[in-house]
């Protein structure tokens, strides 16, 4: 195994500017430099948890005791309280959400004092996100953004000294490369967390490597100081736990009293702190003393805290050196003594507790949730983008900040991963909810200005977002025989896509901003009367549109019945097929067969005229269910008998094929129903699959899965995204960093997929892109799984206390409706389809309706029926990441390299964006690089070329920029 020798590891080296010597690194205690004398940080911190058996609010203020009976406001006042007692005193606080939220409730007089605690240096910010954000199931785009805000608002309140020098992931479910890169390129010197697969754990204790270094880009080459918890927790050890919700007993130290127990407590604490070091390479242990919702009453801690310290170190027997510390000084005396540490360059997925308890089922669990989460994610970068663009005339900051609020708020390690009560996550899904209409709101005012031509006194008809426009529902429109949609670009590229909006006429006109007819195609909706919502649209209408980079173009739809107009496309209806049966759909690039079962068999690429196998079908576990032993719930997934069942042998399809657009509409049972589509100018084939309510029968939990089959030879090998950028391979029944154990074939084989998964061999590479979270195996060769639907009867007994079982809105059980986007083609070009692709299924097309009367000359004479935010289109490797309001006339930029090296000779090298001339309604006029979150900048100017406004772009590289604007 390779050795680093860490020599002195300097803290916050990359913020570039000197740190005021009153933050809490720059204070640390003096510890002992005698090899014979372990030194003790004792680190004194609180885990709060933005909602998951209460909602964040009820966590806040303490309501609904009877659940738990702790509140965050009384630990922050009596955390300041005890800590200003003392000027050794020293606290740890992570969650800026909960932070946010106290500063907000509190008069000016308390936040002085909370201030001079941070800047003193006796109170400090670790992590600094707005949520201790999961590491599966969250976007990149997501983590970046609520550690922006986090970060963001520390820096307006504590300055340099509320700068976290300390990534603080201590309760997530595993953890990511991807996430652990973003914090190195965030300027983070270090990196604490405590869940590590039990065989993992068992072999870094082994070998002493429970801190080491991760590599964590191979194209960046960056890196973090790790460090995983002895313990498997991160509360404070065996028997000193000081706080409200413990049980242990407080030290005694007067012996004239009932229950003296100070020689008993400092034994037991010698043995603690020895075993502790024994698997360390340093004479410096951290021990952290608190857990979830502790220091309520902060007096005891202090008190009982204050006496261990005295007694230890009046014992100079005991070979130890106690005092208050923080994470960042610990680092700071890890760093002093240089040790040689390992390294690694995997990831923690998936996580396991023990030999049956894998938890890689809230990869998929609340599969609603988490579609929600993705679209509330997209249209918040659009809403941020456009709050820019039409700046000068729109004033919706406040509305953005609560919709970055919710979105941030949602990245909750038991939020966006569905581990959180029932009740719990409907109050995540209304801050989505409310999130989104603020940002409808957004929409309209910035097209209003954008968009109203200059000296027109006319009103912008309201524009209106359909939430259900994926279910063909919007009823807003039902009653129109007129009204416009307007389609807006999210992307630096311009888009030409085939959209599809629900229907209510057998009739259509589609005109462009031009008054140019656009071809288009009616057909009726696919209706399962199990699964269809009542106010489903009778048709989809769909049309080709062409947008430009962050722009907008606004189209006019009539019911007219002239000559010109669309009519319905009727679907062809079939039962189950004979082996005579040709049945196929097809656009000008592929055919997709199907087999007498109705199933996909194969895809022809007519353009090599080679033949692809696929074959797709649902199948589902039973899941464990047996008392008091592990069972499948909302974190773990653990199938009965490893055995997949399979629901249904064959489907009924209907065929619907139009000039844009030919769809196979599959019907298994009355609760599986699928859309496969293939859509003109595509080799793209698209799976629109709708799934429950899963049955209740006998109260069985039932995993649901969708299989691919394809012909690849695929070596036992697959690959998944971490986070949404850099690939991960993954080996069947093997791990890097430990002897795998084949204890749970099925689960210990399933990763998390924030947006794609993919196979390979020498000549053919399949993918599937997912438009929310999942969890994905391959248990055969040339097989992908993927986990799309749970619904559990038993609770597995990791904290939630509640059956993964929604009721869905009618009580029966959920339906969920998804996508997959599958690939399939020659390796040599199929990295750049699928990157295009992941971004494309994230960034979709927002679109707008609104009320019109039909008079298209006066709306073209009143308003722009088309806009671009960009002079011109990015390089095709490059990606507006980020656009949005900073302070002022300033604003933050994101752009990145979407390539990794390996990826393709031709398309991994680096790019160049002029930001002089990048934006059509901003004039950029100066630039300040920083760091990923946007506080610290670099230890060292950048300048790529002799102009210092054009900057490049290699490949996984994320730059960051400050504009100065006018």
């Amino acid at each position: 195994m390779l050795f680093l020798l860490l020599l002195g590891l300097v803290l916050n080296e990359a913020s570039g500017a000197p740190q005021e010597p009153s933050c809490s690194w720059n204070k640390c205690a003096d510890w002992s430099k005698d090899d014979n004398i372990i030194n003790v940080h004792i680190v004194p911190h609180t885990h709060d948890d933005l909602g998951w058996i209460k909602t964040v609010d009820q966590y806040y203020f303490g309501s609904k005791p009877d659940l738990v009976p702790v509140g965050v406001q009384y630990i922050y006042n009596t955390v300041i309280d005890e800590v200003s007692k003392h000027p050794d005193r020293r606290f740890s606080f992570a969650e800026t959400g909960f932070l946010s939220r106290w500063m907000s409730t509190h008069n000016d007089a308390d936040k002085h004092r909370l201030q001079k605690l941070v800047k003193s240096g006796q109170i400090e910010m670790i992590g600094g996100g707005w949520v201790q954000h999961d590491e599966a199931a969250a976007h990149y785009v997501d983590i970046i953004d609520q550690m922006e805000l986090g970060l963001h608002k520390l820096d307006r309140l504590f300055g340099e000294c509320g700068h976290a020098q300390t990534a603080w992931q201590i309760d997530p479910f595993g953890h990511s490369r991807e996430t652990a890169n973003l914090f190195a390129l965030m300027g983070y010197s270090s990196l604490f967390f405590a869940r590590v697969h039990y065989l993992e754990k068992a072999a870094r204790l082994k070998n002493k490597s429970l801190e080491f270094v991760w590599n964590t880009s191979d194209d960046l080459k960056t890196k973090i100081l790790t460090g995983a918890f002895y313990q498997d927790n991160y509360g404070p050890p065996e028997g000193f736990c000081f706080d409200a919700l413990c049980g242990d007993d407080p030290i005694i130290e007067n012996e004239d009293m009932e229950g003296y127990n100070l020689p008993e407590k400092l034994k037991l604490f010698e043995a603690h702190v020895k075993k502790q070091a024994s698997f360390l390479r340093t004479k410096h242990v951290m021990l952290l003393m608190g857990s979830d919702f502790q220091y309520t009453n902060a007096n005891a801690w202090y008190t009982n805290l204050d006496k261990l310290i005295e007694h230890v170190n009046a014992n100079p027997s005991l070979g130890l050196r106690l005092f208050y510390s923080t994470p960042t000084c610990y680092v700071k005396g890890l760093s002093e003594a240089s040790p040689q540490l390992t390294t690694k360059d995997d990831d923690f997925f998936p996580y396991a507790s023990s030999n049956h308890s894998f938890w890689t089922g809230y990869f998929t669990s609340r599969p609603s949730f988490k579609g929600m989460i993705r679209e509330a994610s997209a249209m918040l970068q659009l809403v941020r983008q456009l709050n820019v663009l039409a700046a000068e005339g729109t004033e919706n900051d406040a509305e953005v900040e609560r919709m970055q609020r919710a979105s941030a708020l949602a990245q909750h390690h038991d939020a966006v991963t569905g581990t959180a009560k029932e009740n719990v996550t409907r109050d995540y899904e209304r801050r989505l909810a409310a999130g989104m209409k603020d940002g409808e709101s957004v929409l309209h005012d910035a097209l209003s200005h954008l968009s109203t031509k200059k000296g027109s006194t006319s009103t912008l008809p309201r524009q209106i977002r359909c939430e259900l426009r994926n279910e063909t529902v919007c009823e807003p429109i039902r009653d129109l025989s007129t009204f416009t949609v307007t389609v807006f670009n999210p992307r630096g590229h311009t888009m030409k896509e085939t959209i599809r909006i629900p229907y209510f006429s057998r009739n259509a006109v589609v005109l462009d901003g031009k008054k140019q007819t656009v071809e288009s195609q009616i057909t009726k909706t696919f209706q399962n009367q199990v699964q269809t919502v009542q106010t489903r649209a009778p048709f989809e209408l769909t049309f080709p549109v062409k947008v430009s980079p962050l722009g907008f173009s606004t189209y006019f739809i009539s019911n007219s019945t002239t000559r010109s107009s669309t009519k319905v496309t009727h679907p062809i209806k079939t039962s189950l097929l004979t082996d005579e049966d040709e049945t196929f759909i097809e656009n000008k690039l592929i055919r997709v067969n199907f087999d007498k079962s109705g199933l996909v068999s194969t895809v022809l690429d007519k353009t090599s005229n080679v033949t692809y196998p696929l074959k797709q079908e649902f199948l589902y576990y039973e899941g464990f269910d047996i008392k008091n032993e592990q069972t499948s719930g909302a974190y773990v997934f653990r199938p009965k008998d490893n055995t997949e069942k399979r629901p249904a042998a064959a489907a009924k399809i209907e065929l619907s094929k139009g000039s844009l657009t030919q769809e196979a509409r599959q019907l298994f049972n009355p609760w599986i129903s699928q859309v496969i589509r293939v859509t003109e100018n595509s080799k793209d084939v698209e799976f629109v699959w709708t799934v429950g309510p899963l049955p209740a029968d006998m109260n069985i939990t039932k995993d649901f899965i969708t299989r691919y089959s394809f012909g690849v030879k695929s070596a036992s090998s697959f690959y998944t995204d971490s986070n949404g950028r850099q690939m991960m391979k993954r080996t069947r029944n093997a791990h890097p960093s430990f002897a795998y154990e084949n204890t749970e074939p099925i689960a210990a084989n399933y990763y998390p997929i924030t947006t794609v998964v993919l196979l390979r061999d020498e000549t053919t590479q399949a993918t599937v892109l997912n438009d929310r979270s999942q969890g994905a195996s391959s248990p055969f060769d040339g097989v992908l799984d993927v986990m799309v639907h749970r619904r559990s009867f038993f609770d597995d007994h990791w904290g939630v206390e509640e059956p993964l079982n929604e009721p869905g809105v009618d009580g029966r059980g959920l339906i969920v409706t998804g996508t997959h986007v599958v690939q399939i083609g020659p390796v040599k070009g199929a990295s750049d389809r699928a990157r295009i692709g992941q971004h494309a299924v994230f960034h979709k097309p927002e679109v707008t309706f609104a009320a019109f009367d039909g008079k298209v000359d006066e709306y073209i004479t009143n308003f722009e029926t088309s806009f671009s935010g960009l002079r011109a289109d990015l390089p095709s490797h490059a990606h507006l990441l980020t656009l949005a309001k900073w302070s002022g006339k300033k604003i933050i930029l994101r752009l990145e390299h979407i390539f990794q090296i390996s990826e393709d000779d031709s398309i991994s090298t680096p790019v160049s964006v002029d930001l002089r001339t990048l934006f059509t309604t901003i004039n950029v006029t100066a630039k300040k690089e920083v760091l990923l979150a946007g506080i610290r900048e670099p230890t060292t100017a950048r300048q790529d070329y002799s102009d210092e406004m054009v900057i490049a772009l290699h490949p996984m590289e994320i730059r960051t920029f400050i504009l100065d604007t006018e």
